[in-house]
């Protein structure tokens, strides 16, 4: 009897913790910034060479890389994407993502969201409208990152509504495409800006932020992780695109 009783709680302990794995699970949605050298000065710099190891990584061992798009319409449904999806994202649509990851991303045929601040395009080391244009018309998306970078929650409503919705509109005027996912710069966020997102016409959001602010299955507060260095180690990328890599970490990060 004694056997029996410990076996069954042994099972009802296999049991609970599956369905705690479960509901802990989160597509990783990666967010990368710069793709160059010079890794070791900047946690916000991957090397073209580390990107092409984890996007090997990704394919080897049968990753299914999804566009942010598939991913808010499967939220939105409230239907459970398929199981090791990844979702890769980029911040500030730096030059190097159109010279040097935008060829990687091409040749495995994954999509990917880059998010750019609507007023920075074109000026000192980030893409060019012409670079913008070609990366949409090969499967990639471009996204809004504000229009001046500034932190929205330190401004006033009025002002923070600007930089969301003139950014959609001149990013729409230039590329001639809808802008439909909008990026919160440096990750912070309020159910105020929420709604001033929701309320533009955009159809999804991504941030960096805990928890406390709705992120799990909230379609406009995407929590992300930041791809940096570290992830040279792909043991440690291995663990970033698990989908169980936010019970590891304390919080969120700060993005920029």
């Amino acid at each position: 009897m004694k056997r029996k009783i410990l076996l069954a709680l042994a099972a009802a302990a296999v049991i609970g913790a599956v369905i705690f794995l479960r509901g802990a699970y989160r597509v990783p949605v990666l967010m990368y910034h710069s793709i160059n050298q010079g890794a070791e000065n900047s946690r916000l710099i991957v090397a073209p060479e580390s990107f092409r190891s984890q996007m090997r990584f990704l394919r080897e061992h049968g990753y299914r890389v999804i566009s942010l798009d598939a991913y808010a319409r499967l939220l939105r449904e409230g239907k459970t994407p398929p199981g090791k999806s990844v979702v890769i994202t980029f911040d500030d649509g730096y030059a190097d993502n159109y010279t040097n990851a935008y060829p990687i991303l091409k040749e495995y045929g994954f999509p990917a969201t880059v998010f750019v601040v609507a007023d920075w395009v074109g000026t000192k080391d980030l893409a060019t409208w012409p670079q913008l244009t070609e990366m949409i018309s090969n499967g990639l998306t471009v996204g809004s990152h504000s229009l001046t970078h500034c932190e929205l929650t330190n401004i006033a409503p009025e002002q923070a509504a600007e930089e969301i919705i003139r950014s959609k509109r001149e990013l729409e005027k230039k590329l001639g495409v809808p802008i439909r996912y909008f990026c919160y710069p440096c990750g912070f966020l309020s159910p105020a800006l929420k709604e001033i997102v929701s309320t533009a016409g955009y159809q999804g959001a991504c941030a960096t932020k805990p928890e406390k602010y709705g992120m799990g299955s909230d379609v406009f507060a995407i929590r992300r992780i930041r791809v940096s260095r570290s992830a040279d180690n792909l043991f440690i990328f291995w663990a970033q695109v698990s989908g169980y890599y936010n019970l590891l970490r304390a919080g969120g990060e700060k993005t920029e």
